[in-house]
């Protein structure tokens, strides 16, 4: 009777539990079969083979008389926050590399002037070091805007916003960036009443950052059609924006990193503008995709925003 009962209540633990006699299973409860993926009872098994093919618990062991308990604790949430600092680590340890790699630009430069090698007016020393000084205010704007949006700080304000009205605002702000790059960028109407819900600095900053990309990217495309086309797809809910460029394209195996923190790094860029954008999206509770047909195939971005009702 109080052998019943004793299975009864490790049967009914959350925990996966298994009584060994020497080697063999003589009792696992649900919970370690379930994590197994098979029936042990009869099984010899050793704690090597057990850790082996269940690396998200962590098997704690005890004796009581001839029988070896063992039970299974969850560890896979302790990997995830392991796995999140290396990845806090490593991007803070590129950002400082970033920050330091334009300071010292920018010093460097400057210090050619404090001792007198060169004059204030050589132009071309002074264009590098005001690059320099532009790609660093970029990245402390960037990183500042990912610190906020992952400490939950940076607060949205939704609102319905005119598409059209927004969009056209940018494009006109970027047509002599383009021009420069020697690419066409062509907007295809939208109808003027269409808005979407949104917040109007957050989706000014992924329109620019998409578009941006799609420029820089088809500018340095060594021959052929430089262009970049912005399209819309309206549904029942949603309203999809599609920035299709003719530029480099990207290689099929960066395609899932793009959106990780300096995963879409260039020398041009902080490489944290579609990290940034995806989360301004998503607050917007929208969505970002990014497809290529491969290298010299061009990009599609598309964008996925809430209709405002009308």
């Amino acid at each position: 009777m109080e052998a019943k009962i004793f299975r009864e209540i490790i049967q009914r633990m959350d925990i996966p539990c298994l009584i060994l006699e020497g080697n063999v299973v003589r009792f696992a409860n649900s919970s370690a079969e379930g994590a197994l993926k098979r029936k042990l009872i009869g099984e010899c098994i050793g704690e090597e083979v057990l850790q082996s093919r269940t690396p998200f618990l962590e098997w704690r062991s005890f004796e009581v008389d001839r029988y070896r308990i063992y039970l299974g604790l969850d560890v896979s949430e302790i990997h995830r926050l392991r796995g999140e600092l290396e990845k806090r680590k490593e991007f803070f340890a590129t950002a400082t590399h970033e920050i330091r790699s334009a300071t010292n630009s920018i010093l460097g430069y400057l210090a050619l002037y404090v001792d007198g090698e060169i004059k204030l007016a050589h132009k071309e020393l002074a264009e590098k070091a005001y690059s320099a000084a532009l790609k660093l205010s970029a990245l402390v704007n960037d990183l500042l805007d990912y610190v906020r949006i992952e400490e939950g700080t940076e607060e949205l304000k939704l609102e319905p916003l005119k598409v059209n009205t927004l969009l056209h605002a940018i494009v006109e702000d970027l047509k002599g960036y383009a021009f420069r790059k020697n690419v066409r960028i062509n907007v295809l109407p939208v109808a003027e009443h269409i808005k979407i819900i949104g917040d109007r600095k957050a989706f000014s900053c992924v329109m620019r950052n998409v578009l941006d990309n799609a420029i820089k990217y088809t500018s340095i495309k060594e021959r052929g059609e430089k262009s970049v086309k912005v399209s819309f797809a309206e549904g029942k809910e949603m309203l999809c924006i599609k920035v299709e460029d003719t530029g480099i394209g990207i290689e099929p195996e960066r395609l899932p990193h793009l959106f990780e923190v300096f995963g879409s790094y260039s020398p041009e860029g902080t490489g944290l503008g579609l990290a940034i954008s995806k989360k301004f999206v998503e607050l917007m509770q929208g969505e970002i995709a990014v497809y290529s047909a491969g290298p010299n195939q061009g990009t599609t971005v598309m964008l996925w925003f809430r209709k405002a009702e009308e």
